[in-house]
């Protein structure tokens, strides 16, 4: 007998919104990096394509913007390609622990010897322009070069092509949406959590709490609906998000399609935005998405 197996639906574009809060409870910089860490591994493992983090006005953090763009500066470190960081992150004390930093080991951090063939996509940094065309860093012996003109310092992404006359590569810039496979994600920063919803305009956004409602009322809604995009939302260590939306004058009801509890009976006081980002991005993963 043939077991039927349920059509499971592909995963739709998907924003994560963390409150600038996330390390505030760390003592210093070294372990805020290591939970950056944590978190930037979920991110890349759930194959999550954007994540913003949004000011949560915490009255118990004392610098929210500095905050923010801690958080913002490691998650851009650890989602680029080891051999651009030199020419894309230039020396910031915010780094000063980046080597605790584990690698994304995603698809677009090859190893010197991987995706190397004509036809293969690499991430690629311009670093010469001239009237032939551009210069660009790849990651390999040989430069990139292409006809057009781009700008330097700019990143992109480029399909490989032969060898050419001059011992460099051929490159073509391309698309995201070109490669077919899971090319990390994108940082930003917002003011607030409704800012943050607004910029991202996503078919269906969920929040989480531990009073929200069960996880099948989120998946009944993205099973239904069918959305392009989705957007998750987290409080932070100290308030979660029904006091921030409160805190920032705005209705959770109203912000969001659903507000959910992807951690029912918990068997802790609290559970931290790091561990509700897995338990939630897990679970949606299991319950809705398949390639």
């Amino acid at each position: 007998m043939r077991v039927k197996v349920s059509q499971k639906m592909p995963k739709p574009t998907l924003s994560v919104l963390l409150p600038a809060s996330l390390t505030a409870e760390e003592p210093d910089l070294q372990r805020k990096t290591l939970k950056v860490g944590l978190v930037g591994r979920a991110l890349a493992i759930f194959r999550v394509d954007r994540v913003i983090i949004f000011l949560d006005d915490d009255p118990k953090v004392q610098d929210q913007e500095a905050e923010a763009s801690l958080v913002e500066k490691l998650l851009r470190y650890m989602e680029t390609p080891q051999y651009l960081r030199k020419l894309l992150l230039p020396h910031m004390k915010e780094l000063r622990y980046a080597g605790l930093l584990p690698p994304l080991r995603t698809p677009h951090h090859p190893r010197r010897d991987e995706r190397a063939r004509p036809g293969d996509y690499r991430e690629a940094v311009v670093v010469e322009v001239n009237r032939d065309g551009s210069l660009l860093e790849l990651g390999l012996r040989e430069k990139g070069f292409t006809r057009h003109r781009l700008k330097v310092g700019q990143r992109l992404t480029v399909r490989l092509g032969e060898r050419l006359e001059s011992g460099r590569i051929a490159v073509e810039p391309v698309r995201g949406e070109e490669i077919g496979e899971y090319w990390g994600y994108e940082v930003f920063t917002a003011e607030g959590l409704a800012e943050a919803l607004r910029s991202l305009r996503a078919d269906y956004a969920m929040g989480t709490s531990k009073y929200g409602k069960n996880i099948y009322e989120a998946v009944r809604g993205i099973k239904d609906n069918k959305p392009a995009s989705v957007a998750i939302a987290f409080g932070g260590p100290h308030q979660g998000l029904f006091e921030i939306c409160r805190r920032q004058g705005v209705d959770a009801e109203e912000l969001f399609d659903v507000v959910v509890n992807t951690i029912p009976q918990q068997g802790t006081e609290t559970v931290r935005t790091e561990e509700a980002l897995v338990a939630t991005l897990a679970l949606l993963n299991a319950l809705v998405w398949v390639e």
